[in-house]
């Protein structure tokens, strides 16, 4: 345990040097900032201290509750306050996780498991997807043709979970894919009053497929998950090293490259 600990301890202190400027891409309005997008540092910071957290810690264990607690809370758009109170909320859940690795004086470590449950050795593909149905089933056909499983969260059972315990439970997966489709349309907020045609639009995919995507980029690592993306859509900025695919017409165009991607990741595809 001694790695986990001095992981979560750095951790702790990377947390510590985070600000609301350095953490968020804020927008000036009136005097006042708000929240923008997360710079790459901090996506990165978050999604490293919920694994670590969720990892090492059980479901019903306080620090675990804070990291479920701490994805509540919305920092974009918002004042400093928000970003405070996300960041205080993940140091806590880490602290707390600290005092379970090193004592476990209230039994909330979990438990190990067989590793041949291991995610390394999974066949299940996680697909996260926006509003284009029509993409999310011809991937999921995709992967079956392939020989592996297809998990699309809508389609498996609630277990009376709530919608994050859901994707929890689910998320145990060799490899993800990440479906940036144009399904909203976003505009800075310092052009709030500004008439229509002087906004400047971009067409973004949903809030929840980026954090999707920066969860399973933290859990699989950027070898294990492929970005299928349209033209229109806007990316996520300053995420470079990580596969990207644009679909053109179809997924047909990009099916040996997808095939070729997974055999890299270790899977034995034969077609």
């Amino acid at each position: 345990m001694d790695s986990s600990i001095e992981l979560i301890k750095r951790l702790i202190a990377e947390g510590e040097k985070f600000s609301f400027s350095s953490a968020l891409r804020p927008d000036q309005e009136g005097g006042r900032q708000y929240g923008g997008p997360d710079t790459p540092e901090w996506l990165a910071w978050k999604t490293r201290s919920i694994n670590i957290v969720r990892t090492l810690t059980e479901d019903t264990s306080p620090a675990t509750r804070l990291t479920a607690q701490a994805l509540g809370i919305v920092t974009e758009g918002n004042y400093s306050d928000k970003f405070e109170e996300l960041k205080a909320t993940l140091i806590k859940a880490l602290q707390i996780c600290l005092e379970a690795v090193e004592y476990d004086a209230y039994g909330e470590l979990r438990q190990a498991t067989s590793s041949s449950g291991s995610a390394a050795l999974s066949n299940k593909v996680f697909v996260v997807h926006g509003h284009d149905t029509e993409l999310k089933n011809d991937v999921e056909r995709f992967i079956h043709e392939v020989g592996l499983v297809p998990i699309v969260l809508h389609r498996q059972p609630d277990q009376g979970k709530t919608l994050i315990e859901k994707f929890e439970h689910y998320s145990d997966v060799g490899y993800a894919f990440v479906l940036l489709t144009p399904d909203d349309m976003a505009y800075p907020r310092s052009q709030e009053d500004s008439p229509d045609e002087r906004r400047t639009y971009e067409y973004r995919a949903r809030q929840n497929v980026i954090f999707e995507f920066g969860f399973f980029v933290g859990r699989l690592g950027r070898n294990r998950v492929c970005c299928l993306y349209k033209e229109s859509v806007v990316p996520p900025s300053d995420l470079g090293g990580l596969v990207y695919k644009k679909i053109e017409l179809s997924l047909d165009s990009q099916a040996y490259s997808i095939i070729k991607e997974l055999k890299a990741a270790g899977y034995d595809i034969r077609m």
